[in-house]
């Protein structure tokens, strides 16, 4: 995979994160080789920008989670397999954390705006 410039690699690496989360949590070393450079160049690149890999997992798991509560057919369990989390209460926790509000709080929401 050719990397032209800096925000390439943020796609790059952010399509990577998505591919491999829902074998768990991907490591910054399996991301790096997916897009063609090794892990401490990654990081510089990413320090350029102000971020840190561990930010781009979240912001990537955070995205697929708030797209599948919205899809509302699968089960808060199913989704925090497929994002990577060991058990659907660190889903819960994590999400939480990153909203300010629970998983099915979220979904109930985004029903309620539908519906209304």
């Amino acid at each position: 995979m050719a990397i032209e410039t800096e925000n390439d690699v943020i796609v790059a690496v952010r399509r990577a994160i998505a591919i491999h989360l829902s074998q768990g949590h991907p490591t910054i070393h399996h991301v790096a080789r997916t897009v063609g450079i090794n892990a401490r160049t990654l990081q510089r690149r990413l320090a350029r920008h102000r971020r840190t890999y561990r930010q781009l997992v979240d912001e990537v798991r955070l995205e697929i989670a708030c797209s599948l509560l919205k899809a509302q057919d699968k089960s808060i369990g199913q989704i925090a397999v497929e994002l990577g989390y060991s058990d659907p209460a660190h889903f819960t926790r994590a999400f939480g954390r990153m909203t300010g509000v629970t998983p099915r709080g979220y979904q109930m929401g985004t029903r309620d705006r539908a519906a209304g």
